[in-house]
């Protein structure tokens, strides 16, 4: 049984530069750090301090080696904020790469990473 669901791991190609985009550009904060053979294995961060899912961006170069046949694709990830507006501007602002805001079932807007890994946003009604 599934007690928790505590962490999303994303494979990338330089775990620094791309920890330095989402704790620079979207705010997220850097709470762990591994590595081996003194390159960096992984950077874990979480939206804030009291966050119970942190995303984990491994090295994919060491985890091809390490562990071949698994999947590296970049996964489907949708956040939440109570005001998109402000944070799709902000984004903006910074020179993210952003989509439009769609209305569907509750408004939502993209963006990229500067590795090209696209994840959305959806805005949280309370």
């Amino acid at each position: 049984m599934i007690n928790k669901f505590g962490k999303v791991m994303v494979y990338v190609k330089d775990p620094q530069a791309v920890a330095d985009f989402w704790t620079e550009k979207i705010g997220f904060t850097e709470v762990g750090q591994q590595e081996m053979n003194n390159q960096v294995l992984s950077i874990e961060l979480a939206p804030n301090e009291t966050s119970d899912c942190h995303l984990v961006l491994f090295n994919r170069a060491i985890v091809e080696e390490m562990s071949g046949g698994i999947s590296l694709e970049t996964p489907s990830i949708l956040f939440g904020s109570y005001d998109i507006d402000t944070m799709r501007s902000d984004l903006i602002a910074k020179g993210v790469t952003v989509g439009e805001i769609m209305e569907m079932s509750s408004r939502t807007f993209n963006f990229a990473d500067v590795e090209g890994n696209y994840f959305a946003v959806e805005e949280i009604n309370s």
